[in-house]
């Protein structure tokens, strides 16, 4: 079940064009990607799989793919949508190969799903480039995902700097995905290793936003003023907690018994409700990069550009190789920005996972973050608020 107030304008944003730069490729001279774009070889077929469609950032990054597509002459087929199916998803990915898909763009269902997928699509010479989810069962041509690892340890360094006792609801999404564990392990890594005062309510959802709502009102009923923050791992579930603490006397930042509240995701909405108290920071997950650097890696991989770890990045500095479940896959680990109300600096006594102990977040008013640009360019960031 998925909240729909800000969903149906999530979905409006599918049929919306926005003007895009024409893509470069990230690896300079090695790559080819950039030079696709208005080639006499004509059109290159790319096909896409992605679990979802139907949530803010997902919705924008259909959008912005489409518009990259017709900027570097891409034909796309799809993109197709398993849902939660991962049986369903490997047997469109072979469809997708059989339909002539030169490469193939998929958000995988989880990262150990793919195995019957990965296998078929190598037997007749096409690879996988993964977006926003590592791989560990066989080899794909590229991982394009930011560190959600950092997306769980800017959460602790946030809720730390505020509170240092009382208790803090982590609204995992699904442990059985990269996401849902990476973000889950690097919170409450940090958080017992820096604020062991803090109690973490852990409560798993499966990325499903109405038990994200209920374990929220449970917690708020449970613990009253003492729950001191929020995580929800995305964007979704804000559209009920919001109105949830305010009901409750615990909403805008600044009010006495304030709660709060950080997720993941930057989508327009959220820049709004940062904007306004009632959400107090997010993990600007870009879809815009995803979008362009998955069909700049699909295109080279289209054309057997061979890459390595330490090579020029589009997201990343570098190119690295990521491990999960013992395979190991090339990957542009993008960097995403922590949004807050204002830009302040936050530093761990002891960070996780080598990550860095200090970073500094990007204020919610900076007009380059992604959910701004997409939300200005659809009637404004509170338009689907």
């Amino acid at each position: 079940m998925r909240s729909t107030s800000r969903l149906t304008a999530a979905a409006a944003f599918v049929s919306a064009s926005l003007l895009l730069a024409a893509c470069s490729s990230s690896t300079g001279s090695t790559s080819t990607a950039s030079g696709s774009s208005g080639s006499a070889k004509g059109q290159i077929t790319i096909g896409v799989d992605l679990t979802f469609n139907n949530t803010a950032f997902w919705a924008a990054y259909i959008n912005y793919e489409k518009q990259y597509a017709a900027s570097m002459n891409i034909k796309l087929i799809g993109p197709l949508l398993a849902g939660s199916d991962a049986s369903e998803q490997n047997t469109q990915i072979e469809d997708l190969v059989n339909e002539g898909a030169k490469s193939i763009v998929v958000n995988p269902e989880t990262a150990t799903s793919l195995g019957p997928a990965i296998a078929y699509a190598s037997a007749h010479h096409v690879q996988l480039v993964s977006v926003d989810t590592v791989v560990g069962v066989g080899h794909v041509y590229m991982v394009v995902r930011a560190s959600n690892t950092a997306y769980g340890q800017d959460a602790c360094a946030y809720i730390g700097s505020q509170a240092k006792s009382g208790y803090v609801l982590d609204l995992e999404g699904d442990l059985t995905s990269s996401n849902g564990a990476d973000r889950s392990n690097a919170f409450d890594a940090c958080m017992a290793a820096n604020y062991p005062g803090i109690k973490v309510l852990k409560d798993p959802t499966v990325w499903t936003d109405a038990t994200a709502v209920t374990d929220a009102q449970n917690a708020v009923n449970a613990y009253g003023s003492q729950l001191k923050a929020i995580y929800s791992q995305w964007s979704a579930p804000d559209t009920g907690i919001i109105p949830l603490l305010k009901s409750k006397g615990f909403g805008a930042s600044g009010s006495a018994n304030h709660v709060m509240l950080v997720s993941d995701d930057g989508v327009p909405f959220e820049m709004c409700d940062i904007g306004n108290g009632s959400l107090d920071a997010s993990q600007s997950q870009p879809a815009n990069l995803y979008a362009q650097y998955a069909l700049t890696y699909a295109v080279d991989a289209a054309k057997g550009v061979t890459l390595a770890a330490g090579q020029p990045g589009g997201g990343a500095p570098t190119l690295q190789n990521v491990t999960y479940q013992g395979d190991t896959n090339l990957s542009d680990p993008i960097v995403a920005p922590f949004v807050t109300k204002t830009a302040q600096t936050l530093t761990l006594p002891s960070p996780v996972d080598q990550l860095p102990a200090s970073f500094t977040t990007n204020a919610v008013s900076d007009s380059t973050l992604w959910g701004n640009v997409y939300g200005a360019a659809h009637g404004g960031v509170c338009s689907s608020s």
